[in-house]
């Protein structure tokens, strides 16, 4: 798995340009290369998150990983789908697709080229992203929010995303997980079965390492061998 700091590092780098982005969205209105470039660097953006989860997933599929790297799955995936609601948060000003996310007013209710005005933008955007981070969690854990609701397609299809990989993958690793274990204990069963049946009988040894065929073969040469002795 890759390195946990860096995996971290990436994930708050999202959020931090994620939460710059929807700072200047509203100085952008109206500029159409100010909003082309936020598009252009929106979709580099998800790229960027889309790829470390995909090498997450990957790396989720190999047997060497343990069940304890689910974490980061959880904390990729919570922070994409997040900084989705919150662009939808941030662009939705009358609530269509997702309503009870967004903290933020209309920009005409705010003075943005002053300092109090930016402030109180600054501080209403910074509760959207919390709301949208909460969301993005209690969703993932399959549980919802009865006062922030998904009304939109778009917002919709987010939500199908992050629960239908979050317990497909959860469900998968939890399986292989415990499949691995039963195995590994099947098989220390089997040892010491086999120390005790040489421990009564030294002639009857038969390699850890052999065919199916042959170890049921040797329990039952071990079970006839019992029975003539339990007769003589």
């Amino acid at each position: 798995m890759e390195d946990l700091t860096r995996i971290y590092s990436k994930n708050l780098f999202f959020t931090a340009c994620v939460f710059v982005m929807g700072l200047v969205i509203p100085y952008a209105k109206g500029h159409s290369l100010a909003e082309t470039l936020l598009v252009l660097l929106a979709i580099a953006l998800y790229g960027y998150i889309g790829k470390l989860l995909i090498d997450v997933i990957k790396q989720l599929g190999k047997n060497e990983t343990s069940i304890k790297e689910l974490k980061f799955l959880f904390i990729t995936l919570a922070v994409l789908c997040a900084g989705g609601y919150f662009f939808i948060g941030v662009i939705d000003a009358k609530e269509q697709m997702i309503s009870g996310l967004r903290e933020i007013k209309t920009d005409d209710k705010y003075d943005l080229f002053s300092f109090d005005g930016f402030f109180s933008y600054f501080q209403d955007l910074t509760f959207t992203y919390l709301n949208s981070l909460y969301y993005s969690i209690v969703v993932m854990a399959t549980l919802g929010d009865s006062k922030i609701v998904a009304e939109g397609g778009l917002t919709r299809i987010i939500v199908a995303f992050e629960v239908g990989t979050a317990l497909s993958l959860t469900i998968f690793k939890i399986g292989e997980y415990y499949s691995e274990r039963s195995s590994a204990e099947a098989k220390k069963t089997e040892g010491r079965i086999l120390n005790e049946v040489q421990k009564i009988n030294p002639s009857y040894t038969v390699d850890p390492e052999a065919g199916f065929w042959e170890r049921t073969f040797m329990k039952l040469t071990i079970k006839s061998s019992r029975r003539r002795k339990a007769r003589g």
